[in-house]
C-alpha cells in the first residue's frame, strides 16, 4: 500500500497534469453556448402530437438495407434489430414519453450541445479523459526510464513487481483527474443553464430527434431515459472508456521503452482503428464490429443507448462495445506485465 501512495503521489505532484487540467476547464468553458445563456427555454409546454403511435422502424431497416447494399446475414440482422425497436416504439406510444416537454423548441440543439460526441460537453470531456488517462498510464510506466533509475529500481524480481503499483497508480488517478474535471466543467454547464425542470422529462421527447443519411426521425432509445438517467449512463459508459485508454497506454507503455515512442503509437493504433471501416467489406459482421472500438464508440457516443443507425446490427453497441474492449485490453496487459517481469531491461 506504501508503495501504491508513493506512485500516486508522483503522479498527483506532476505540475504539467495540473497545467493541462487547467486548460481542459477553460477550453470548456470557452465553448460553451454562452448566445444560449439568456434564451428562456419552455420546460412545461408538451410536444403536440404522439410521434411514436404510428411509428415504423421496419422503414428505417429497409432504407439502410437499399441505401446500402446490405444483403444475406447482415441484411437479416439490420431488420431483426429494427424489429425489436418496433417493440419499444409502441411501449413509447403507450407511454406517451412523447409529450415529454424536454426544453421545448430548443430541445435538440441542447441535446447536442451537451451529449454529441464531437461537438457536446460529454464529448469533450471523454475525449479529454481519454487523453489524460493515456498520458498518465505512460509517465507512470515511465517515470523510471525518463528519470533513469530502471536500472536500480528493476533489478530485483521484488523490483520489478512495482509495475502493478504503477499500473493500480495510473487506473487510478486518470479516473480520479477525469471525475474531477467532469465535476467542475458540469457545475459551471448547469449552473449556466438551470436544468431543474427538465431531469425527469423524458430524452425521447417529440421535441428531440436524430437526423442522418436516411433523414430526420425520433430519438428513441431501448431503455426509458429520463435527461438525468441518460446522463449518468452516459458518465458510467465515459468512464469504462477512459479506463480502457489507460488500459491502452499501459499495455504500450510497458512494450515500449521510450514514452514518447509510447505515445506516438497509441495515436497510430486509434488512427488505425478508425480505419478499419474503410478497408473492411460493409457485408459482414467484421465492418460492424470495428465500429465498437473505444475510438469509435467515443465518436458515436451520440448515438450511445439508441438504435446506432447503419454503424451497428447490435442492440446496446455501447455496453458491448466497452464491456469487450475492457475485458481484452485487461487481458492484454496482465500478459504484457507478465512479460515486462522476465525481460532484460538493458
Amino acid at each position: 500500500m506504501r508503495i501504491l501512495i508513493y506512485e500516486l503521489k508522483k503522479l498527483l505532484s506532476t505540475p504539467a497534469l495540473w497545467g493541462f487540467v487547467a486548460l481542459c476547464i477553460a477550453f470548456n468553458i470557452w465553448t460553451m453556448p454562452t448566445h444560449l445563456r439568456n434564451v428562456e427555454f419552455d420546460t412545461t409546454t408538451p410536444f403536440p402530437a404522439n410521434v411514436f403511435e404510428n411509428y415504423n422502424t421496419s422503414e428505417i431497416a429497409e432504407a439502410y438495407i437499399s441505401m446500402f447494399g446490405l444483403t444475406g446475414r447482415v441484411s437479416d440482422r439490420m431488420t431483426a434489430k429494427y424489429d425489436a425497436l418496433q417493440t419499444v416504439a409502441s411501449e413509447n406510444a403507450l407511454a406517451e414519453v412523447s409529450f415529454s416537454p424536454y426544453l421545448g423548441e430548443f430541445t435538440q440543439i441542447m441535446h447536442i450541445n451537451l451529449f454529441h460526441g464531437v461537438a457536446g460537453v460529454v464529448g469533450r470531456l471523454l475525449l479529454q479523459g481519454m487523453l489524460l488517462a493515456v498520458l498518465l498510464a505512460l509517465l507512470a510506466i515511465g517515470f523510471e526510464q525518463i528519470n533513469n533509475t530502471e536500472h536500480s529500481v528493476y533489478a530485483t524480481k521484488t523490483g520489478r513487481r512495482i509495475i502493478r503499483h504503477k499500473i493500480a497508480a495510473s487506473l487510478i488517478t486518470g479516473t480520479l483527474i477525469y471525475l474531477l474535471l467532469t465535476a467542475i466543467t458540469l457545475t459551471v454547464y448547469f449552473s449556466m443553464f438551470d436544468f431543474g425542470d427538465v431531469w425527469s422529462s423524458n430524452v425521447s421527447s417529440g421535441f428531440n430527434y436524430v437526423v442522418d443519411v436516411i433523414g430526420t426521425r425520433a430519438f428513441i432509445t431501448w431503455q426509458s431515459f429520463t435527461v438525468l438517467s441518460y446522463l449518468l449512463a452516459s458518465l458510467g459508459v465515459s468512464v469504462t472508456l477512459v479506463i480502457c485508454f489507460s488500459l491502452i497506454g499501459i499495455l504500450v507503455g510497458t512494450l515500449s521503452k521510450n514514452s514518447y515512442v509510447g505515445f506516438l503509437m497509441v495515436m497510430l493504433v486509434n488512427a488505425v482503428c478508425l480505419a478499419l471501416p474503410l478497408i473492411i467489406p460493409m457485408n459482414s459482421y467484421a465492418y460492424f464490429a470495428s465500429f465498437h472500438t473505444p475510438i469509435w464508440l467515443w465518436w458515436n457516443s451520440h448515438l450511445w443507448f439508441t438504435d446506432g443507425g447503419v454503424i451497428t446490427l447490435w442492440r446496446n453497441f455501447e455496453l458491448w462495445g466497452a464491456g469487450i474492449s475492457l475485458l481484452v485490453l485487461s487481458s492484454l496487459c496482465m500478459l504484457a506485465v507478465k512479460n515486462f517481469e522476465k525481460r532484460n531491461i538493458a
